[in-house]
């Protein structure tokens, strides 16, 4: 499993840092279960548990279904973001 995308807001949790599930360190950052994770830590499992359901779109693998990448933003028309 290659870096996840995470670009998305809800994966930010303003209101505070919440153990890693993970690692145990304190993380602002949430799975899309809200569970709270790094980044990396997440990345790592997914190396660790290549047999883990899959979370695919389009036939595209995003990841486990435990720590998956944000779905694609649709492009608008002409390109523009």
């Amino acid at each position: 499993m290659g870096l996840l995308n995470w670009n998305s807001g809800q994966h930010y949790d303003h209101a505070g840092d919440c153990p890693c599930t993970q690692c145990g360190n304190p993380t602002p950052l949430r799975s899309h279960a809200g569970e709270p994770v790094h980044k990396v830590c997440a990345q790592e499992w997914n190396d660790r548990n290549p047999h883990a359901a899959r979370h695919e779109h389009d036939g595209r693998d995003l990841g486990t279904s435990r720590f998956h990448s944000d779905l694609p933003r649709k492009s608008r028309k002409g390109g523009a973001r």
